[in-house]
């Protein structure tokens, strides 16, 4: 006998940024706002990630009412340190994609949103005709350096070369956010490759 049992809901802290984190990728943050200082605090003393979502509308990173997308990722901290400049720098780590529910926005205008994990898809290779894709992004990778040299697999998944590739092109954030939403890993990577090399029909016969 199964029960259909209701998706459990956490109450995270939501950090709207104007990019569009995947699964799997890295952040770096420069953090020096106080309500955003507390929420790193408050990561670290109760081992919790915060969620990162897309701004869609209104605001910006630096104070100022925001609207985000309807779905996210949650991003774990893996490593801190205080800058030159005094600044907090992290390093977060994309984890599971969220949908995001009621926000609520607390006395210091640190965002609470309520969040439902999604299922963790079945990694798909990376197709044959598609290995281009996974070389491109390994010379990409190469040539930014620290940190994100950390991110080169000898054997990238279809999902890995998406979502590295889509973070680092220059796309307006709501066609970033319009892959993210794609479920299907190789259908993704197959809309970002036609991207960068756009079939000319006019050659065809």
């Amino acid at each position: 006998m199964t029960t259909n049992e209701p998706p459990q809901v956490e109450r995270l802290a939501l950090f709207p940024l104007k990019l569009v984190l995947f699964p799997g990728g890295l952040l770096p943050l420069r953090i020096f706002e106080p309500r955003y200082q507390r929420m790193v605090s408050e990561c670290l003393r109760r081992e919790e990630p915060f969620v990162v979502a897309a701004i869609t509308d209104g605001g910006s990173e630096a104070g100022g009412a925001a609207t985000t997308a309807g779905s996210g990722t949650l991003a774990r901290i893996i490593d801190w340190e205080q800058l030159d400049d005094g600044l907090l720098g992290l390093l977060c780590d994309g984890g599971e994609r969220v949908l995001l529910g009621a926000v609520e926005s607390e006395q210091d205008q640190l965002l609470r949103a309520e969040v439902i994990r999604q299922p963790v898809p079945a990694v798909q290779p990376l197709p044959a005709d598609l290995a281009w894709t996974g070389a491109l992004l390994d010379r990409l990778l190469e040539q930014i350096g620290d940190p994100f040299d950390r991110l080169r697999d000898v054997e990238p998944s279809a999902d890995h070369v998406a979502g590295r590739l889509i973070e680092l092109m220059p796309l307006p954030i709501s066609e970033k956010q319009a892959l993210f939403e794609v479920d299907d890993a190789v259908e993704r990577l197959r809309r970002v490759a036609a991207l960068i090399q756009p079939r000319d029909d006019t050659t065809a016969n």
